[in-house]
């Protein structure tokens, strides 16, 4: 990733889980299950590119800053909606969701607190 958070790709699995959450109630939970989907792959591929990214030797802080510090705000606010969710047919992709965003939380805790080690 090259020391840069893809913001676009984060904004649009961020607008699609938010639109998921407005139509969790429809009548096309299909739908809806496929909105989750689509943002729990782009939400794994940014935690996975942000993990290769803190492990490099050389790190833009700078890059990473604003984004874990909107993280700390609103990582813990998806994993409490997400836990709310009950719904037999998405509990599978809720459930990974969580663990994406508990992870990406993790290291805002550990960026907040300057602690890099977290990410080697």
């Amino acid at each position: 990733m090259y020391g840069e958070i893809d913001l676009e790709l984060y904004t649009l699995a961020i607008i699609r889980l938010n639109t998921a959450f407005e139509k969790l109630n429809s009548a096309n939970i299909d739908e809806v299950k496929k909105m989750f989907e689509e943002s729990l792959n782009d939400l794994k591929t940014i935690y996975k590119d942000i993990v290769e990214d803190l492990n490099q030797n050389e790190i833009n802080i700078n890059e990473y800053y604003m984004f874990f510090q909107n993280g700390k705000q609103t990582f813990p606010q998806y994993i409490e909606m997400l836990g709310s969710v009950e719904n037999e047919i998405l509990e599978d992709v809720i459930g990974e969701l969580m663990n994406v965003f508990n992870n990406l939380n993790k290291i805002a805790d550990a960026f907040a607190k300057n602690d890099m080690n977290n990410f080697r």
